[in-house]
């Protein structure tokens, strides 16, 4: 639930990226002597524009629901909807924006070795993923 804003503004920036693009460029421009117009990729400066601003909306969304709002509540939009908290492994209160967003950039960490991090909590005392345990977080549900 957390990453459907992100696709959908992604998949909206393409979406943007193809609709503005100057379609006099697509196939073989040379052949209408449309070079200089059409540069590398056909694309328009609106295009681009469109794209950049689909990205960085897109950015914003992702460090507002998991940096801020999971910082200072607990849960992101998602998490919310499953009532699951990420807390402080010791003080089990909520992390802040910076802690929330490392230990979100950390899940990197959890994939790399062929997502064994992510299977890590299933055997873990603590039922961390390795994220967790470099951010010092502990994700706990309504029931546990």
């Amino acid at each position: 639930m957390d990453w459907l804003p992100i696709v959908a503004l992604a998949l909206l920036a393409f979406a943007l990226m193809w609709l503005t693009r100057n379609p006099l460029c697509d196939g073989d421009p040379s052949v209408r002597d449309l070079g200089p117009q059409c540069g590398d990729s056909g694309t328009t400066t609106l295009s681009g524009l469109c794209y950049l601003v689909c990205w960085l909306a897109g950015l914003g969304y992702a460090l507002w629901n998991f940096g801020l709002r999971q910082g200072r509540t607990g849960a992101s939009l998602g998490k919310g909807m499953l009532d699951i908290r990420v807390l402080d492994a010791t003080t089990l209160q909520p992390v802040g924006f910076w802690r929330s967003t490392i230990r979100q950039l950390a899940h990197v960490v959890d994939v790399a070795p062929l997502g064994l991090g992510l299977l890590w909590p299933l055997w873990d005392r603590r039922h961390q993923t390795f994220a967790d345990k470099l951010a010092s977080t502990v994700a706990v549900s309504g029931t546990r």
